[in-house]
């Protein structure tokens, strides 16, 4: 049974083909890529790498044909109305190339979210659903790569993190754990997962404080958490407008291991 992605050579992709790799033969997985001359080294490691471009749904079809399982990772590009048209061919495209199941990465608690980024999947979850064909939604929690935008570095130099005031919460996750619970969902057989929608979020949120205190035990030197009404940062605009509250057991479960912690994220990132 052989499964088809698309956005294989993006951030995330690389690393859910990775683990299919560990599960899959290669020959049984096929890459859906825009520019095939990108993916030349996948070839040599055997993956059926096929040009799939999103404005060229004929392209779509003939990239998905012979595949039973489509994941579909959203499409990269920046402006939303493009990005649904994007899902849109493919999802026409799967139907023309006989895909009997499709996986389709969205974005955790989508209901309680109200940024344009959330009525794009709740546009394309909605367009799925009425397919016809089977399909599985993981919803992405946020990357922990929000981490770079918070003044960890700057912290771990100064002894300070600073943020506006408020009770900030966050419920990100590492991209190697929603690749594991992407590659579980894809080579498990049978309908266990068929119409299943799962929040893939961490299993307990952190704070400002917790991340003070990943910093300090990553640098071994004191650093707290302090707010001042002066501190600017897009970052906190954003958050009253996103779901980062609620956490998930789905990740952990579907992913089969402890979750990457905060205090792993810091120390990469500042050994980075």
């Amino acid at each position: 049974m052989s499964i088809v992605m698309t956005g294989a050579t993006g951030s995330l992709g690389k690393i859910i083909l990775r683990q299919l790799l560990y599960r899959k033969r290669p020959e049984n997985i096929i890459v859906s890529v825009r520019k095939p001359e990108a993916a030349e080294a996948l070839k040599g490691q055997g993956v059926d790498v096929r040009y799939g471009d999103y404005e060229d749904k004929a392209s779509l079809v003939g990239s998905f044909r012979g595949a039973s399982k489509l994941l579909l990772i959203s499409s990269p590009h920046p402006d939303d109305s493009v990005r649904l048209r994007h899902h849109l061919s493919a999802l026409d495209a799967a139907k023309e190339a006989g895909i009997r199941h499709i996986i389709y990465t969205s974005i955790a608690f989508l209901e309680q979210g109200q940024l344009p980024l959330h009525r794009l999947h709740l546009d394309t979850e909605k367009e799925i659903r009425e397919s016809g064909i089977p399909f599985t939604f993981l919803r992405n929690g946020y990357y922990m790569d929000i981490l770079r935008f918070l003044g960890v570095r700057e912290a771990a130099a100064s002894g300070v993190l600073l943020s506006p005031p408020g009770d900030w919460s966050f419920n990100t996750t590492a991209r190697e754990d929603l690749a594991l619970a992407a590659a579980a969902v894809l080579t498990e057989e049978g309908p266990t997962h068929t119409g299943r929608t799962y929040e893939l979020t961490a299993s307990r949120t952190w704070s400002l404080s917790d991340l003070a205190r990943a910093i300090a035990e990553a640098t071994g030197r004191r650093v707290v958490h302090r707010t001042d009404p002066a501190a600017h940062n897009p970052i906190y605009g954003l958050l009253p407008l996103s779901e980062m509250g609620k956490v998930s057991p789905d990740l952990e479960r579907l992913a089969g291991r402890p979750l990457r912690s905060l205090q792993e994220e810091v120390r990469s990132l500042l050994n980075g």
